[in-house]
């Protein structure tokens, strides 16, 4: 069994789809299924089972791909032993990063990085932060980038940005009359109001509960959403009022049709952490190199 076995089992097991992790590790999927059968030959034991959601891994599956993750890990850390010694000539660097995060942050930060350490391998990983908690906990990423927080909070992290909620309302909100020429609001300002709020596992739903607690559920939730873009779209629809993080109502701007005001004496704020899976004085340097091009980057982007 090679190495390259394990990253196609571990292909596998993260996208849930032969055809998707063929397409990853850029072969057909027959020869990936052949080479799939042909490592459980090898072990005696059937890896993978179909499921209506995908491929789900067997127990002797989970058992195989903790193993594979500390393998990976531990040719990856070799090769970066060597790529130190070389002078960062070469090595592989494996990130992983929430979807709208990755978005805002990673082409200025990639960018500087790949000037000063362009044979450097950048391997990114987008996913939901608790995946990524997960993937860290397993050995199977060097860092992840997601907001606080944790559902692991043993893993070791550092807050690298904190960004404030906006209150958003409709310029048509009656309100506004009330308000007006305001630029900031108590929290209070909110009772009784219809919002619209993400979905109670999303972090902004968690942070704009601690914002809303002085409140005591005086307030209705008349809509919820997967996505933080679709809150700002709709409350530019006039459908509600939303609780926004700053860095997210500059990079979704919906012009004049919101008016956004700051909250008054608010302590919560949304952090930003970089995230590792053991001790960040034992980060290989490429890893190092990261952090220290992200702690340098001044935000919102």
């Amino acid at each position: 069994m090679t190495n390259e076995d394990l990253e196609k089992v571990i292909a596998i097991a993260e996208e849930g789809s032969m055809a998707r992790a063929a397409e990853k590790l850029y072969i057909s999927p027959p020869a990936l299924s052949k080479s799939l059968k042909r490592v459980e030959e090898e072990l005696g034991e059937v890896l993978f089972v179909r499921a209506p959601s995908g491929l789900s891994l067997t127990f002797a599956g989970e058992c195989f791909l903790k193993y594979a993750y500390q393998i990976k890990k531990m040719y990856e850390e070799m090769s970066m032993e060597f790529c130190e010694l070389n002078q960062m000539k070469k090595g592989v660097l494996r990130i992983g990063v929430t979807e709208r995060m990755g978005a805002l942050l990673l082409p200025q930060v990639l960018e500087r990085f790949r000037k000063k350490y362009p044979n450097i391998q950048l391997d990114i990983v987008e996913k939901g932060g608790v995946d990524l908690e997960e993937m860290l906990a397993k050995g199977g990423l060097d860092m992840a980038l997601v907001s606080l927080p944790l559902k692991y909070p043993r893993l070791p992290c550092h807050v690298f940005y904190e960004d404030p909620f906006l209150i958003a309302v409709p310029r048509a909100h009656p309100m506004n009359e009330v308000w007006k020429e305001k630029e900031a609001l108590p929290v209070t300002a909110l009772k009784g109001q219809e919002l619209l709020l993400t979905r109670r596992f999303k972090k902004t739903r968690l942070i704009a509960e601690q914002i809303l607690e002085p409140l005591n559920g005086d307030y209705r939730i008349i809509t919820e959403s997967y996505s933080i873009e679709t809150i700002i779209r709709l409350a530019a629809e006039n459908m509600g009022i939303s609780l926004v993080p700053e860095i997210y109502a500059k990079a979704y701007d919906c012009g004049d049709r919101l008016q956004y005001y700051r909250i008054e004496n608010c302590p919560v704020t949304w952090k930003w952490a970089v995230v590792f899976s053991s001790d960040p004085q034992n980060l290989t340097r490429p890893s190092k190199e990261l952090y220290k091009i992200l702690s340098l980057i001044h935000f919102p982007v």
